[in-house]
């Protein structure tokens, strides 16, 4: 395990964190897009989202090259988080509730995100202070999974949705006034979505029309 007492900084925009992290994985014209496809990417991301510090991406990412096992077990437990975070939307867009199962393993993500507090004297030994010891990892993984369980105990759960449209992996909140958004945003994949129900309806009308070739 990795500890420091380093400090950690504050997340920002933590409210709607798990969201973009669940969104890391998304859709190019039909084909999905890796964005933590290695631990580097990964360390960035959470560098980007406040969740570790420029200083220590760099020691983790130092770490972690000197030692690929554990910069894929790293990577692979992130991951995993995603993929439950996205198994989690996905029901809750159905209209469904997470499953027991889901709620454990998010728990036992927060378990892992446990730290305590140190007093720690400074090098000069001039000043005190108190700062967070352990694996910095672990707690940024458990900070993501926190705004997720924040969210389905303070937030309106129906309101997590996953994209309708099948060319899009899009996990968003709809915070609309009715609450019945379908789509990630109307302009992109709600417009795709209405110009294909459009051209479907012209081609059945069109089945249904005779064919003037076999008019005599």
């Amino acid at each position: 395990m990795s500890s420091s007492t380093e400090t950690i900084p504050e997340p920002r925009g933590s409210a709607d964190l798990f969201v973009a992290f669940a969104n890391t994985l998304d859709l190019e014209q039909g084909e999905p897009v890796e964005h933590l496809a290695d631990t580097a990417a990964l360390l960035a991301w959470l560098r980007d989202a406040g969740l570790i510090s420029e200083r220590r991406r760099a020691s983790e990412l130092q770490r972690l090259v000197r030692n690929p096992a554990e910069a894929e077990r790293r990577l692979e437990r992130f991951h995993y988080l995603r993929g439950l975070l996205r198994a989690m939307a996905e029901r809750t867009s159905a209209g469904k509730r997470p499953t027991r199962g889901q709620l454990r393993e998010l728990n036992h993500v927060l378990r892992h995100g446990l730290h305590y507090h140190q007093l720690v004297l400074d090098a000069e030994e001039a000043r005190y202070s108190v700062a967070q010891v352990g694996d910095r990892l672990d707690q940024a993984r458990a900070v993501i999974a926190a705004s997720f369980a924040e969210f389905l105990a303070n937030d309106d759960p129906e309101r997590l949705r996953v994209c309708a449209s099948d060319a899009c992996l899009e996990v968003f909140v709809d915070r609309s006034p009715t609450g019945r958004r379908r789509w990630c945003d109307m302009r992109t994949c709600g417009n795709q979505a209405k110009v294909a129900r459009h051209r479907a309806r012209r081609r059945a009308t069109a089945s249904t029309l005779p064919d003037p070739r076999s008019a005599d």
